[in-house]
């Protein structure tokens, strides 16, 4: 895998497509820009302030691996934390790929993601992290491509979902996959997200099998399915659940 550039400057996207959204199509850099600000003040504390979040991390990481096994392989796979954090994902993943790279806008997070990644042995060809915004261009990451990119919790942040999921799948090789971790909407359509955090939050009452195997499909992507993976209780004693999804590129 090309090597990428430690030292990436954080960037901000041009504006993207809103979608089903209460949110017109000029907030984009506004919920790039409020998420940014909330995980620069908040990654030093986010274990304390959801100390339940390195487990349900775990378990769906685990939920994908019994689902899709053939995707990891220790000595083979490459692997894309996108939206990493502090690499709540990567930890457990690192186990069962070859190497990890993760993207995240919150230069916070990838301080403490790769200081951690230190921590626990690993050489930057490992496990490191990158400060950077995908716009889905040509040769971001220095071209590098990848066996999966793993998105957990964080698709609900986005403004446009079809937007990101083109950026990428444009950094899979042929044949790898998508994987996407999140808040699976309710028959009913209720809201999930309490309206405390809707300024960081725009797809506040989850995402749907249609909705993401159509995106995942406009993407260029062959849908392969999406499972129930995890649940808890929301604020309002509600139970909220979480799904794993996965598409694949076609082979060239």
């Amino acid at each position: 895998m090309t090597q990428i550039a430690a030292e990436v400057r954080c960037m901000r996207s041009r504006p993207a497509a809103f979608e089903h959204t209460p949110h017109g199509h000029g907030d984009h850099d506004h919920i790039a820009a409020a998420n940014k600000a909330y995980f620069d003040e908040h990654a030093d504390k986010l274990e304390e302030m959801h100390p339940e979040w390195r487990a349900m991390s775990r378990k769906q990481v685990d939920a994908m691996r019994t689902e899709w096994p053939d995707l990891f392989d220790k000595e083979r796979t490459t692997a894309l934390d996108f939206a990493c954090g502090i690499g709540l994902v990567s930890e457990p993943l690192s186990q069962y790929v070859k190497s990890i790279v993760g993207v995240d806008i919150s230069q916070v997070s990838v301080d403490r993601y790769n200081a951690q990644a230190a921590r626990l042995g690993f050489s930057p060809e490992k496990m490191r992290a990158v400060c950077v915004e995908l716009k889905g261009e040509p040769g971001e990451l220095d071209g590098a491509k990848f066996d999966i990119v793993i998105c957990r919790a964080s698709y609900h942040h986005f403004a446009s979902i079809d937007h990101i999921t083109r950026a990428l799948a444009a950094l899979l090789k042929p044949g790898g996959s998508l994987l996407v971790s999140d808040i699976k909407a309710e028959a009913d359509d209720r809201e999930l997200v309490p309206a405390a955090h809707h300024d960081t939050v725009p797809h506040t009452h989850g995402i749907s099998e249609e909705r993401l195997r159509a995106t995942f499909e406009g993407a260029g992507l062959s849908w392969v399915g999406m499972k129930d993976a995890a649940a808890h209780l929301g604020p309002e004693g509600k139970e909220i659940t979480w799904f794993i999804a996965r598409g694949v590129k076609p082979s060239e």
